[in-house]
């Protein structure tokens, strides 16, 4: 099966379907269709294998088993008590399901749930007189059940929990960074890892992390243990290995500075922890300062920051503080690439300054802005002339 071609669709936060078809691409994912927080494609195990290691913007990887059309709630046990379930997993193994419902046919998810799950049940029962155990929070077999009015999915879970749980995070201040959403900021920002970076605002080192791991072409997943995959009957464990130790050797020092900083000991403290538990510490410069004294590393770089806003942290006054911000940037960081990630609206607007790009994004139910200026040292006109002379 490892040379074998079948579907995979990985999910993702709405809005970055363009860049994980870009990623995946990279990863070896063939036929690639983008739909709506979803990107759907064709993979063979290894390549898979590889997506679930290495994807830093996939939040879930999952093979779909059956798609099929209901009339009635009775017809999702009929037609999941006709699948041979058998086939995904033993016996002997527990399983739980994951679900996302939208249908007029169900009230609520779980009762799809547990449909599903006494199909599965009743199966092994007539197969073998006897059924295997479910294990909500830790099963050997994640299955997923996705429901649109009359549409269902069933897929295995290849990863098992949520891909932005990279594994790094010992702890963290107030209102840490999703670790996919850090990755994709990154992404649409373009960094590559060949830039000067500088989250002067890192809080427990979310954006810094992942840069560093970018940078140095550390796998998302290098600090995880285990995935769902590792428990199907099909898993080759020296397929696994082969893979898994061909991505580690591609880890090499990072070729530009990467810089944390905060005022906030406590800040820094949870930086350091959390990018010793990455094993990135070595990648990464940190420094203990206020931004609006912090001075530039370099000429050029980009600098990204996630201040604090409203509905995530304290702050007495927006409106002076991102238009302070503003200044730091107009006179402290020219020839640099700004980015704000941030759900404050009025203190986005109190920058005062034009972005060259902006674009909307949730930060889990927040919706916010990313905003990219381009920094400039002396009179805008010189340095526009000059930018289209270059």
């Amino acid at each position: 099966m490892m040379n074998e071609m079948f579907g995979i669709s990985v999910k993702c936060l709405p809005h970055t379907e363009e860049l994980l078809v870009k990623e995946l691409t990279t990863l070896g994912v063939q036929e690639i269709e983008p739909a709506r927080r979803i990107v759907h494609g064709l993979c063979d195990m290894t390549t898979m294998q590889r997506v679930c290691y290495c994807s830093r913007l996939a939040l879930r990887v999952l093979v779909p088993l059956e798609s099929f059309a209901i009339r009635k709630v009775d017809d999702l046990y009929k037609k999941c008590l006709a699948m041979e379930w058998d086939n995904w997993m033993l016996l002997d193994q527990t399983f739980a399901i994951d679900s996302l419902v939208r249908s007029d046919f169900f009230n609520h998810t779980h009762f799809a749930s547990l449909k599903m799950k006494d199909a599965i049940a009743d199966y092994f029962r007539n197969q073998y007189e006897k059924r295997p155990n479910v294990d909500a929070e830790n099963p050997d077999v994640l299955f997923h059940l996705h429901i649109d009015e009359n549409q269902v999915t069933i897929s295995l879970d290849a990863g098992g929990r949520s891909l932005n749980q990279r594994g790094y995070r010992m702890g963290s201040g107030d209102a840490p960074l999703n670790e996919v959403l850090a990755a994709n900021l990154l992404q649409f920002a373009g960094y590559t890892g060949e830039q000067v970076f500088v989250d002067p605002m890192c809080g427990s080192g979310t954006l810094v992390i992942e840069a560093a791991m970018l940078a140095s072409n550390t796998p998302a997943q290098y600090n995880r243990a285990t995935f769902q995959f590792m428990r199907w009957p099909t898993f080759k464990e020296e397929g696994w290995l082969q893979l898994k130790a061909t991505e580690d050797a591609k880890i090499t020092t990072p070729s530009a500075m990467i810089l944390a900083s905060d005022f906030d000991d406590n800040a820094m403290g949870w930086t350091k922890k959390n990018s010793r538990k990455a094993s990135v510490i070595d990648f990464i410069q940190m420094q203990r300062a206020d931004f609006f004294d912090l001075e530039r590393p370099a000429e050029t770089g980009i600098l990204m920051m996630n201040p604090p806003y409203g509905e995530r942290l304290s702050i007495e006054n927006a409106e002076a503080f991102y238009q302070k911000i503003g200044s730091a940037f107009k006179h402290q960081w020219g020839g640099w690439k700004a980015w704000v990630f941030s759900g404050s609206m009025e203190g986005m607007k109190s920058i005062g300054l034009k972005p060259m790009r902006k674009s909307k994004w949730l930060n889990a139910k927040i919706e916010c802005s990313f905003h990219g200026f381009e920094l400039f040292s002396g009179d805008r006109k010189i340095f526009k002339t000059q930018a289209a002379e270059n």
